[in-house]
């Protein structure tokens, strides 16, 4: 075969993201505040979109030039009402708005059995799911009457702490080059006033010795509020018994070994601080007095209140109602008029170009958000279907289940799924919960194919510690015994990892902290 340079044809196929459809499934992870600001965009560079404020059908008609549809009550008054499936509904082609692909006029209170909740219903169709002989009826208007607040209620007016230091820097006597470093320091800072960054680490970013830094950390540490700039809590309550004069050698045993009061080993540490029992009671109450979150007195970033994505009710009849939250949807069409006025005075090349181009990405991004809100309210649908019983009863019935197991009902890819849940919050009469909540890892049972939810037997476990008697304290091994009586196949080191997890300390801590002795 001659190595010489030629030309071939070659046709294959292959797969390929144009940018609209990556921009759709970017789309699909945003939060309801990052989608408010997308739209916020879009609408902003393309003229012919405008939000949609308009609250009945006749305006929004009159803003796309649509006929009036006449309504189903006059033209379809003897008709059954129509519940869609939830495949019915989501394999529907995409309407021009994102609330509705029905009649605009549909009186939808026909459409439920329930007329307790008739006002609840917004301008989406119903979808009927059987849910172990009961019925989940979900649709897209969220107005129930939760007590959570909207997000523009936030905290506000309060100084954060970073500025409040900013502003004692200008006065302390300092050289320049240590301000600079104190001025990073604040950068570093959590909104509790710690400095969680390693010493030698800070040193060699600054060009600095160790030693130096540890120099300005003491003149930082002199800024209020008083135990700000520590490293560790122990340094913490070290500020601020300096600042009241209160550190002497026995304070500074108690503090070096603070982990023994948490521990409640009393008599070892009053031993190392060799003080009577009196003192050492005075110890421990001039600690108590201390601020160990010194920078929580001040305010810190904006901070906003999490605004539900679904919200999920159950009706007198015992039905799981879900529907989206439409406040937190973004609501935006085309303006076709606008559209006619200006392509009738458009001559130029260009100009047609550009307008194509807007119309073209106005139809991708209304249809891109209705598609949006639709896999939402699919996901979560069958999210309350399979935990419904964790709706009914309780954490302890929370069931194990994965991507994988809600993308197979709903017929889509698990990073589907995966994107949806993100960053998303469902409203229930237990709480708000993040999407992200109801995935949890499967346990099996001993004697049948039952499994547990992680979670659940972290509850569990959680429980048998709350109600353990002081004086017979459980062990990992007992908490096992107690737990595989009911059925469930547990393991010691998994008891052992959960019991972290909650941040519960072993047995032998217990026993100190529930029977402490002095």
């Amino acid at each position: 075969m001659a190595l010489t340079p030629r030309l071939d044809i070659k046709q294959s196929q292959s797969l390929v993201l144009t940018p609209q459809l990556q921009q759709a499934i970017k789309m699909l992870q945003l939060s309801s505040a990052e989608l408010v600001e997308f739209v916020a965009e879009e609408v902003a560079q393309n003229p012919l979109l405008e939000y949609d404020e308009r609250s009945d059908g006749e305006d929004r008609r009159a803003a796309n030039n649509e006929p009036e549809v006449p309504t189903k009550r006059e033209n379809q008054a003897t008709d059954e009402p129509q519940v869609k499936t939830a495949d019915d509904f989501l394999q529907e082609p995409t309407p021009v708005s994102t609330q509705s692909d029905a009649p605009l006029d549909t009186d939808y209170s026909e459409l439920y059995e329930d007329n307790s909740f008739s006002d609840n219903i917004g301008a989406t169709p119903t979808q009927n799911l059987g849910l172990n002989g009961s019925n989940m009826i979900t649709g897209g208007a969220g107005n129930f009457d939760f007590t959570e607040s909207s997000a523009e209620q936030k905290q506000s007016g309060a100084v954060s702490l970073k500025s409040h230091l900013e502003e004692q820097l200008v006065l302390l006597q300092a050289e320049t080059y240590e301000k600079v470093i104190i001025q990073y320091l604040i950068g570093l800072m959590d909104e509790a006033g710690y400095i969680n960054e390693e010493t030698s680490l800070i040193a060699e970013r600054c060009g600095c010795s160790v030693e130096d830094i540890d120099r300005i950390f003491e003149i930082a540490q002199t800024m209020e509020p008083v135990g700000v700039f520590a490293r560790s809590l122990g340094e913490c309550l070290k500020i601020q018994q300096i600042q009241a004069d209160r550190y002497d050698p026995a304070m500074a045993a108690f503090l070096d070994n603070l982990e023994m009061l948490g521990e409640r080993k009393f008599s070892d540490l009053r031993r190392l601080c060799k003080v009577s029992k009196e003192d050492f009671l005075d110890m421990v109450e001039e600690i108590k007095a201390l601020n160990p979150k010194p920078g929580l007195e001040y305010g810190e970033e904006i901070v906003y209140t999490v605004v539900p994505d679904v919200y999920v009710k159950k009706t007198a009849k015992g039905k799981w109602f879900v529907e989206l939250n439409s406040e937190s949807l973004p609501k935006v069409l085309m303006n076709n008029r606008y559209l006619n006025e200006i392509g009738d005075q458009t001559t130029k090349k260009e100009d047609k170009d550009y307008i194509d181009e807007c119309v073209a990405k106005a139809n991708w991004l209304v249809k891109a958000l209705d598609q949006r809100a639709r896999t939402i309210l699919k996901v979560s649908s069958e999210l309350v279907r399979l935990q419904r019983k964790f709706l009914d009863e309780g954490i302890q019935y929370l069931a194990p289940i994965n991507l994988k197991t809600i993308a197979e009902a709903i017929e889509m890819h698990e990073s589907t799924v995966s994107r949806v849940t993100a960053n998303k919050y469902i409203a229930t009469p237990r709480g708000i919960f993040e999407m992200k909540f109801f995935f949890t890892n499967a346990i099996g049972s001993l004697d049948s194919d039952n499994q547990y939810s992680s979670k659940s037997i972290k509850y569990k476990i959680k429980q048998l510690i709350d109600d353990e008697d002081p004086k017979k304290i459980l062990s990992d091994d007992k908490i096992v015994e107690m737990i595989r009586a009911e059925g469930i196949d547990i393991a010691r080191r998994t008891v052992a990892k959960y019991r972290e997890s909650l941040e519960i300390p072993s047995s032998i801590i217990r026993r100190r902290m529930k029977n402490p002795v002095l």
